[in-house]
């Protein structure tokens, strides 16, 4: 019995010690990745500078963080859904109907703020319910769930405005909200900052964040250790959709019009943020905090491009090709982890 108690206690000993190892080799990774994004943005910025007077300004500066306040959005929310092993391919078109929903509300004569609230909540049940619980209660495949859902929000959009965009400009709150600054900071970049703020507390600090690491690294494991998968999957793309429902919101603000054709795209340019900023494919390694550092890494390429007066075309190429890196740094970093 002692020599049982004894064993016990020495495995006991070697998981815990097992995990710290984990815990720290972890650590060590995504700080190496910060470290990486963070050199990389210097001599960037250090070349542009340079190269483009105009870019070393604050008002360049207050330009690319506004710029990419709906991507960064965007790039959060997918956060969530990839540390649970998962993919929304449906974020841009929810972007394009909450913006062209909210127009068509405030049009009709609601508040708003009460058409901000309604449409980012009802964002998030439909991402719940048809994303969600779909892929996380019946085991279907994301990518075919969310492609579907992709082209029903799309094609909602583009019904409910008939193909046309829905003019804002001529309210007085959706203008405050898009071009409202406050300490000469845009509102949107704010607001954005704030929600980030939010999403790397409840990832780190809380018991939800935790089991969101745990579905991503294992879903077995954690449904033994009584956690719910499913509604934790379900609960994940609903905060992605809600996120896009917000970007949409201030999208349309800030463009002054809802355009059903808004955010075609954004899902792979926030797919590319996330990844570089350490987040895997495979589930349960990632931070929001690399998401922000992969977001400034792409606004800067952009912003870099677009002064330099390359076209918008190249833009598109570099995307991809970023994209691509980022799934091959994925890719590299999982096989090294799996020897």
């Amino acid at each position: 019995m002692n020599q049982n108690a004894e064993t016990s206690v020495d495995r006991a000993k070697g998981a815990n010690e097992s995990k710290r190892f984990a815990s720290v080799t972890g650590l060590f990774e995504q700080v190496r990745i910060y470290i990486a994004i963070v050199v990389i943005l210097v001599v960037l910025s250090i070349y542009l500078s340079i190269t483009q007077p105009t870019f070393a300004t604050w008002a360049n500066f207050v330009t690319i963080l506004e710029s990419n306040s709906v991507l960064l959005l965007v790039a959060i929310g997918l956060t969530f859904v990839l540390l649970t092993a998962g993919f929304d391919l449906s974020v841009g078109a929810m972007l394009a109907l909450s913006g062209v929903l909210m127009g068509k509300l405030i049009q009709g004569g609601m508040p708003f703020p009460i058409a901000i609230v309604l449409v980012i909540v009802g964002a998030g049940i439909l991402g719940m319910v048809l994303n969600g619980m779909l892929i996380g209660k019946l085991g279907l495949s994301f990518f075919v769930v969310t492609l579907g859902t992709m082209s029903l929000f799309r094609g909602s959009s583009l019904v409910v405005t008939e193909g046309h965009g829905v003019s804002l400009y001529e309210f007085e709150a959706v203008r405050a909200l898009g071009a409202g600054r406050l300490l000469g900071i845009p509102v949107l970049v704010i607001i954005a900052l704030g929600v980030l703020i939010l999403a790397i507390l409840v990832t780190r600090y809380t018991g939800f964040g935790r089991m969101l690491y745990a579905v991503g690294g294992g879903p077995e494991a954690a449904r033994l250790a009584g956690i719910r998968v499913w509604a934790i999957k379900a609960a994940a793309y609903g905060i992605c959709a809600s996120l896009a429902g917000l970007a949409g919101v201030l999208e349309a603000s800030r463009l002054g019009s809802a355009s059903p054709q808004a955010g075609t795209g954004i899902e792979l340019v926030a797919a590319a943020a996330v990844l570089l900023g350490g987040t895997s494919f495979t589930g349960g390694v990632g931070s929001m905090v690399g998401t922000l550092l992969g977001t400034l890494l792409l606004g800067v390429i952009s912003n870099g491009l677009t002064i330099s007066q390359v076209s918008s075309f190249w833009q598109g190429i570099v995307t991809g090709l970023v994209l691509l890196a980022a799934v091959l740094l994925d890719w590299f970093r999982t096989r090294r982890e799996r020897r």
